[in-house]
């Protein structure tokens, strides 16, 4: 197939799984193969001043020296995304830190109660909590997955966007 001067050729692998095959372009041959994951969500490796636990929110570190740290502010719009627990694509895994998942589906500390399809914004604490009306959606930093009624901070499954 040609795509705009590039020659793609599309396989499946012996296992019938896709593989993209090669792409012959003006500047050379791109290859490629199809990727798969068992995991939810895509992290890139942040440098932060302590080791967190999974789930906790994190925003832009305000310190020098250091990339993220626990978002300690309710309704912060410097929120990046949270503490990934099984990544299922990484960037910068060379870097020292802690893998922080920008979007996609894994566990997040949350506090209050929460119903499955909520918006979650930051709570402060290196938490989340359901958001309230529409005056909070430019906070938003993802969506519940599931329905949890306890008040206390719990993992639960959202999407971060």
């Amino acid at each position: 197939m040609d795509f705009y001067g590039i020659n793609l050729k599309a396989d499946v692998t012996a296992d019938g799984t896709p593989d993209v095959g090669t792409a012959i372009s003006p500047l050379g041959t791109i290859y490629g193969e199809a990727a798969s994951a068992q995991w939810g969500d895509l992290a890139e490796k942040y440098t932060c001043k302590e080791e967190c636990e999974p789930g906790t929110v994190m925003c832009v570190s305000r310190q020098e020296g250091f990339d993220v740290e626990p978002c300690d502010e309710e309704l912060s719009m410097s929120v990046i995304g949270a503490i990934s627990t099984k990544p299922g694509l990484i960037m910068n895994s060379s870097l020292v830190g802690e893998f922080v998942a920008l979007t996609g589906r894994l566990p997040v500390k949350v506090i209050g109660p929460i119903s499955k399809g909520d918006f979650i914004v930051a709570a402060g604490f290196g938490c989340a909590r359901a958001g309230i009306g529409t005056d909070e959606l430019l906070y938003k930093i993802g969506v519940a997955n599931e329905t949890n009624s306890d008040t206390g901070i719990k993992l639960v499954e959202c999407v971060i966007k």
